[in-house]
């Protein structure tokens, strides 16, 4: 996934100078090599450490995520961290705590929030186009075992739950970016299994109450048998729907009049705006738009789904 990051942003070199750490050296100068790196790391303590490094982007397994904050906390070194923020709401909440008491700036890297397509969206839906909101609903299916849902990924303990706390939670900041917190959530598992040695569940139905009798939907399915990923965001209000793919640059304005595109700029999976964003909040000191609280609120549904399933019964929810 670095590399995949990496190929969005190596070229920024107006907003950052990029330097690259691992606990394999030759791993690190590979990297710097070949994304013209100014520098590279034996470790993150070596990285902290240095006087050139002002803040670090960990991509590391979500249980590492505390131990990375404390660690860039204890030099005064930003933080962007990749999603979900913590497995539990009590380790998410030690890690904003840990970044607020060392007076650093800390962001989750939750891209979906920087995607053009939802920004448009949700503007739309602010500026009356669809009328009243009514339903969101929001589809994913993939076959992720060929994509990475192995290793550390596949054991829950170190996941902090399945495909749905990993992946979905894409789409769970959505749906909250577009329409606010839920009032309550209920969630069924799919069934059968279909990803091999994985502990965790592979796909989910998530069905949510929004403010205002807005009601949502997630099915995220990583278990689906397609050839390529498939992601469909629908949003419907009283006069139109909007349907899009996020990471696509069209959505399609459905009215009973008839239909029409729109257009925005390519979506790059919003990492570019998002690593701009992270830039920004430090320069001018101020939080960011993709701040932990933000990231703990997302992780508080993904859990509150995973009690749903578990129970069987609707669960009432509260931003944390």
């Amino acid at each position: 996934y670095a590399k995949m990051v990496l190929d969005d942003i190596h070229d920024m070199t107006d907003a950052v100078e990029l330097y690259f750490a691992s606990r394999d050296l030759v791993k690190a100068k590979e990297f710097s090599d070949n994304y013209g790196g100014f520098g590279y790391f034996g470790s993150y303590e070596d990285a902290a450490r240095d006087s050139r490094v002002q803040a670090m982007y960990f991509f590391t397994p979500h249980d590492l995520h505390l131990d990375n904050v404390k660690l860039a906390s204890f030099y005064q070194k930003h933080i962007l961290l990749e999603k979900p923020i913590g497995r539990t709401v009590p380790e998410a909440r030690d890690i904003i705590k840990c970044a607020d008491d060392s007076d650093v700036t800390l962001m989750v890297a939750e891209n979906y929030r920087f995607l053009p397509l939802v920004d448009k969206c949700k503007e739309m839906i602010s500026d009356g186009e669809i009328g009243k909101l009514k339903v969101i609903q929001i589809r994913h299916e993939q076959y992720e075992y060929v994509f990475g849902a192995h290793e550390w990924r596949s054991v829950v303990v170190r996941n902090g739950g399945g495909r749905f706390i990993d992946g979905g939670v894409h789409f769970v900041d959505i749906m909250l970016n577009l329409s606010g917190f839920p009032q309550s959530v209920y969630a069924v598992l799919e069934s059968p299994k279909v990803l091999p040695n994985h502990e965790g569940e592979d796909g989910i139905m998530m069905m949510v109450r929004l403010p205002e009798n807005v009601v949502g939907m997630v099915h995220y399915s990583g278990s689906s048998p397609v050839g390529k990923p498939r992601n469909w965001v629908q949003v419907t209000g009283t006069l139109g729907t909007l349907g899009f793919d996020p990471h696509e640059s069209e959505m399609t304005l459905e009215t009973l009049e008839g239909s029409r595109k729109i257009q925005v700029e390519p979506a790059r999976r919003g990492v570019r705006h998002m690593v701009k964003e992270f830039q920004s909040c430090i320069v001018d000191n101020r939080a960011p738009l993709m701040s932990g609280r933000e990231a703990l609120n997302d992780l508080a549904v993904v859990l509150a789904a995973y009690q749903s399933a578990s129970t069987g019964t609707e669960v009432g929810v509260s931003k944390p």
